[in-house]
């Protein structure tokens, strides 16, 4: 394993948590973004800020970081870029699929 073996299961809450209180978060506004009429934004806005404050509210990992700052540093930089671009290619693939097929229209039979 990665870091103490005796804060495993600390890690793991934090970890388990932050997921659930940010999905929970992300059906509460949602909701919210469905009763906005024309300042829907506001929404994403709010669950930015949210997930921010819940982030920043999470306690630190208990474990010492022994490897060189450099080199974590680095590591999050490139784990950063390469999460994000995974995730814009999802969606741009998705994205591009969605209008392709239009699986939220309903479609005529010719046979009609």
């Amino acid at each position: 394993t990665v870091g103490d073996p005796e804060t495993i299961l600390l890690r793991e809450i934090l970890y388990v948590s932050f997921i659930a209180i940010s999905g929970f978060g992300a059906l509460g506004f949602y909701q919210v973004y469905k009763r906005l009429k024309n300042r829907k934004f506001v929404a994403f806005l709010g669950y930015a800020g949210f997930i921010t404050t819940v982030f920043a509210m999470m306690p630190q990992n208990p474990d010492v970081i022994t490897a060189p700052m450099d080199l974590v540093n680095d590591f999050r930089t490139v784990s950063l870029v390469g999460v994000s671009a995974f995730w814009l290619s999802v969606g741009l693939i998705l994205g591009v699929l969605w209008q392709k097929i239009q699986p939220d229209r309903v479609k005529q039979s010719k046979f009609q």
